[in-house]
C-alpha cells in the first residue's frame, strides 16, 4: 500500500516554528513585564517609605531637598508606571500573536490528523476489496471445477 504523505507538511513545519518564536517571544515579554512591575512595586514602596517618615524640623535647606528627594522619588515611580504600562501592552501584543500562531498549527494539525485517518480508511477499503476479489476468485474457480466435472459425467 501507498505510504501517507502529508502534502503540508512543510508548512506545518513553518507554522510550527512560527508558533515556537511567537511562545518564546511571549515569554520574554512576560519575564519584561515581571520585572518592570517589580521595579514599579519597589519605587512605590520607596516612595511610602518617604512619606510615612514625614518631614523632619530642620532647616529649610533640609526641607528643600526632602522635598527635592520626594520629587525624585515620584518621578520615579511615574517612570516605573509608564514602563509597566509598555511591558503590559508588549506582553498583551506577544499573547495574540502566539495565539494566532497555536491556531494556525492547530488547524492544519487537524487537517493532517483527517488526512491520515482518510488514507488509513481507503487502505482498508482496498484490503476488503483485494480479499473480496480473493474468494470471488476462488469460488469462480472452484465452481468452475464442479462444473467441469458435472459435464464429464455420464447423464442417465
Amino acid at each position: 500500500m501507498k505510504r501517507y504523505h502529508f502534502r503540508l507538511a512543510t508548512v506545518l513545519r513553518v507554522r510550527r516554528a512560527e508558533e515556537e518564536a511567537a511562545k518564546l517571544e511571549l515569554r520574554a515579554a512576560n519575564v519584561a513585564l515581571r520585572e518592570a512591575v517589580a521595579a514599579r512595586d519597589l519605587a512605590a514602596e520607596r516612595y511610602r517609605a518617604l512619606a510615612a517618615e514625614g518631614a523632619t524640623t530642620g532647616s529649610v535647606a533640609d526641607l528643600h531637598a526632602q522635598r527635592l528627594h520626594a520629587g525624585l522619588l515620584a518621578e520615579q515611580v511615574a517612570a516605573a508606571e509608564r514602563l509597566a504600562m509598555e511591558r503590559t501592552g508588549t506582553a498583551v501584543l506577544a499573547q495574540a500573536r502566539w495565539s494566532k500562531a497555536a491556531k494556525r498549527v492547530a488547524v492544519l494539525e487537524r487537517l493532517d490528523a483527517r488526512r491520515r485517518q482518510e488514507h488509513l480508511a481507503e487502505e482498508q477499503r482496498a484490503e476488503i476489496a483485494v480479499v473480496d476479489d480473493l474468494v470471488t476468485a476462488r469460488y469462480a474457480s472452484e465452481r468452475a471445477d464442479l462444473d467441469g466435472a458435472d459435464a464429464l459425467e455420464p447423464v442417465q
